[in-house]
């Protein structure tokens, strides 16, 4: 009888001394576990991360750098195409208005190859030695060939680069094989891996940037008319290690290193090896990863190399194990306290991400202020040597004309100096500087603005306006950018030859512009992201189109701001048709 009385006591004993615990230690057990998993998973995100933000900062790099060489090409192009006669000296001088030494110092040397005929050779030559490019000697081989690329002009950057003056650019197949497809294609094309003249003791690897120049008013729609019109090529000479090793220094670490080989050849005949590369991937623990770049007609296979232990911090690879021990020795304490732990581990992860997040936003500003300003740096300097008499002399019209351009240019520089300041929309801190604006007029000037984008691209566009003139209260400049951006968009986008349609109309509620294409088209799956900041969707012309994702994104909060919506409509293929709704918030004159 006392034991069966007994019992019950002890039991109610049992479980007011020890259930509470014991519940409390398991439910701590259990989410000790749960948290063991998720840091472990944690990790293991933080890593590949890590992993693509270095690869992606190194290809950005790449990118940006051969973005800005081929400015210089492109300028190179323009300069031939705006004069009837380009000599050495012209050469020199337009070369002499960038400074080289300190922005363009990964290249050896820019030049320019005059394609030839075996027949026109003596002429070439001849007219090299009235120059007084006295060293100019072509050999014609044996046999001798029917068409010949020899180097005419040569801008050397690196004291060590030879002067090639009349070396053949066809005499070597892979250089051959990429002016072919530059030729063929009117783009800006990169050669495989090189090896090249060397004075030095560097690895003789290297590769050649070609840019087609055309005789000017030929027709050049197809790759017939191409060849037929092909005129010589601006280029620009590259050592691999002295082009990667200032990337890799700035972007890569004793923890990671990066290999990069052409597409078209094996894995043993590398073009680059960063320094750290082949001892970091002799480790057990080695990260690796392989990517595509695609670059000017040129695919190539990067090999990345990690040291698990540098991708991310000593925290975050002790805090799987840690999680586990702290979860078992806080077992015994009170649920509150494991509450209050995990919260503020909950707020410490959270500030991390929080500051990885604006590290990685400042970033692709920089980068985004990098590829803009350079291409309309470019085009302020090119037509201010036109303006100084430098390509000869412009009559009145001429010079209006430039002079046009020229202001178009510096409001360019202007927007894109705002666009970089715009991030505080998200802030809500951007204020409307409204005034009645004429519709009619602002979309008008908005297109005539990008005729000469429109002409280059040989697009149609066709602008449909209302009779009578609608009038808004609208910030006049903000809402611009809006529309330049969509229409910039629709050019770029659209295949050479697409037709573009503008319309401007209304009904009793609202305000539509219109702008509309047959271009390349948006999956519906892509549709969601357009308008997300730094976001680009992946197409097949991305790689020929810079960009920093921000347009679309500032366009529709510009939008908005003015109370409005951007609509859009798409089909793979077919084209697109952006739309901007705005409300008829002011009475019209």
């Amino acid at each position: 009888m006392k034991l069966r009385y007994f019992h019950p006591h002890i039991s109610a004993l049992y479980k007011s001394l020890y259930f509470p615990p014991v519940v409390i230690f398991v439910a701590i057990l259990v989410a000790t576990f749960f948290s063991w998993q998720s840091a472990r998973n944690s990790l293991h995100n933080d890593i590949a991360d890590a992993e693509h933000t270095a690869a992606n900062r190194t290809e950005n790099a790449i990118k940006s750098d051969m973005v800005s060489y081929a400015e210089v090409l492109k300028g190179g192009v323009g300069l031939f195409r705006g004069s009837t006669e380009v000599t050495h000296n012209d050469w020199s001088a337009y070369l002499q208005a960038y400074d080289l030494a300190e922005d363009y110092g990964n290249v050896q040397a820019f030049g320019y190859a005059e394609a030839a005929t075996q027949a026109a050779l003596p002429d070439l030559t001849a007219y090299a030695h009235n120059q007084g490019i006295t060293n100019f000697a072509v050999d014609v081989g044996n046999p001798p060939r029917p068409d010949y690329a020899p180097v005419l002009y040569v801008e050397r950057i690196a004291a060590q680069a030879p002067a090639t003056f009349g070396y053949d650019m066809y005499s070597n197949p892979i250089r051959r094989a990429a002016m072919d497809q530059a030729r063929d294609t009117g783009a800006i094309t990169i050669t495989g891996r090189l090896e090249v003249q060397a004075r030095d003791s560097l690895p003789p690897d290297g590769f050649t940037m070609f840019a087609p120049y055309y005789t000017p008013g030929m027709p050049l729609t197809s790759v017939t008319e191409r060849q037929a019109a092909l005129r010589g090529f601006v280029f620009a000479a590259f050592r691999t290690k002295v082009f990667f090793d200032p990337i890799a220094a700035r972007i890569t670490n004793k923890s990671s290193g990066f290999r990069i080989t052409t597409t078209d050849q094996t894995a043993d005949q590398p073009m680059y090896t960063s320094e750290a590369f082949n001892a970091i991937a002799k480790h057990k623990d080695t990260l690796k990863l392989t990517r595509q770049l695609h670059l000017y007609g040129k695919t190539w296979r990067i090999e990345y190399a990690f040291d698990r232990t540098g991708l991310v911090s000593q925290v975050q690879l002790r805090r799987p194990p840690s999680v586990l021990l702290g979860g078992i020795f806080i077992a015994s304490l009170i649920a509150t306290i494991v509450l209050l732990l995990l919260r503020s581990r909950s707020r410490e992860l959270a500030a991390q991400k929080e500051h990885a997040v604006e590290l990685a936003k400042d970033e692709l500003l920089s980068l985004a202020s990098h590829q803009l300003r350079t291409p309309a740096t470019g085009v302020k300097q090119y037509v201010g040597m036109v303006l100084q008499g430098f390509a000869g002399e412009i009559d009145g019209e001429q010079r209006r004309l430039l002079e046009k351009a020229y202001a178009s240019n510096d409001r360019q520089l202007q927007v894109i100096n705002e666009i970089l300041h715009l991030a505080k929309i998200s802030s809500g801190r951007i204020v409307l500087a409204r005034q009645l604006t004429n519709l009619n007029e602002l979309v008008r000037d908005i297109v005539n603005e990008q005729e000469n984008d429109i002409t280059a691209a040989q697009h149609e566009v066709t602008v449909g306006l209302p009779k009578r003139p609608i009038v808004l209260n609208i910030d006049n400049h903000m809402l611009r950018m809006a529309i330049e951006n969509l229409l910039s968009n629709a050019i770029k986008y659209t295949h050479p030859g697409g037709q573009i349609d503008v319309k401007l109309y209304k009904n009793w509620r609202n305000v539509f512009i219109r702008v509309s294409d047959n271009g390349i088209g948006i999956a519906s799956g892509d549709q969601a992201n357009l308008f997300k900041q730094f976001t680009r969707i992946s197409n097949e012309m991305t790689q020929e189109v810079g960009g920093t994702g921000i347009g679309l994104y500032l366009a529709k909060s510009l939008v908005e701001q003015h109370g409005g919506t951007i609509t859009v409509k798409s089909t793979p293929g077919k084209g697109s048709i952006f739309t901007i709704i705005l409300p008829r918030e002011s009475p019209e004159l």
